[in-house]
Formats: structure tokens, sequence, C-alpha cells
């Protein structure tokens, strides 16, 4: 399966890199990540940092996975949402420079899900659905 994320400002990925980095790594909601799927954020999150150095220019991230990894994943950063944004109440959670890039992440993921068609499309529905925040998934 192919994972497709921009095009998007580099800055706005490094902006949700470093958030990310601080939640997943950070005491509190979302601490109970399984330790395999808190190891394959690492390495996505190092990547979008290291994207995220190009600044002002518009960057696209692509990865290729297998679709029953991609959907435990998908679930897992769901689980993890959901927790945070319910501890935060209405505040939002997501910093402005890092909403483009994780709106477009959400929208990416749940897109490669559907293409997958199946239980797989379905289940990208229903979180489409239901995503924790006040945004319109792209």
């Amino acid at each position: 399966m192919e994972v497709v994320v921009g095009p998007v400002k580099a800055e706005s990925m490094a902006a949700f890199a470093a958030f990310g980095s601080e939640r997943l790594h950070a005491a509190g909601p979302g601490a109970d990540v399984p330790s395999d799927a808190a190891q394959a954020f690492d390495g996505y999150l190092a990547e979008w940092a290291d994207l995220g150095q190009q600044g002002s220019e518009d960057v696209t991230w692509s990865t290729s996975a297998d679709p029953e990894v991609v959907e435990y994943l998908v679930y897992s950063f769901f689980r993890l949402t959901k927790q945070i944004n319910e501890a935060a109440g209405r505040q939002s959670v997501v910093p402005e420079a890092a909403g483009p890039f994780y709106w477009l992440l959400v929208g990416g993921l749940l897109d490669a899900l559907e293409v997958e068609g199946g239980s797989r499309a379905e289940f990208a529905a229903h979180l489409r659905e239901f995503w924790p925040g006040d945004h319109e998934i792209p």
C-alpha cells in the first residue's frame, strides 16, 4: 500500500514531528501506546523531522507498507489522538504550525486504506467520521 502526504510546507512537517515526538514520549494521555507502534511512530517522526529541514519549501512524503501494518498503526494513532484530545477538552491540541501536515497525514492514511477496499475502506470511513478534532479531513 502506498501512503502519500503532500505537498505541504516543510516547516509544517517539522512542527508536527517536534510536537509528535514530545507527545509520544510524555507522561499522561496517550502514554500507553504499544511499544511496536511507538517504535514505528518514532521512525516516521524522524523522517518528517529530516524532510522538515527544507524550511518553507513544499515537500511530499510517501511510503509503502503492508496494508495490515498501516491499519494497525492508524488505529493506534487514532487512539492516541483521541486520548490526548479528550484530556484537553475543547482546547486545540495540534499546534497551528503543525496543523496543515497533521490533517494531510490523517487524510492520506485514510485515503490509502479506502483504496484498499473492503473492510479497510469501511474502517477508514468510520475513522474519518469520528476522528478527533474540529477540522474536516481532506
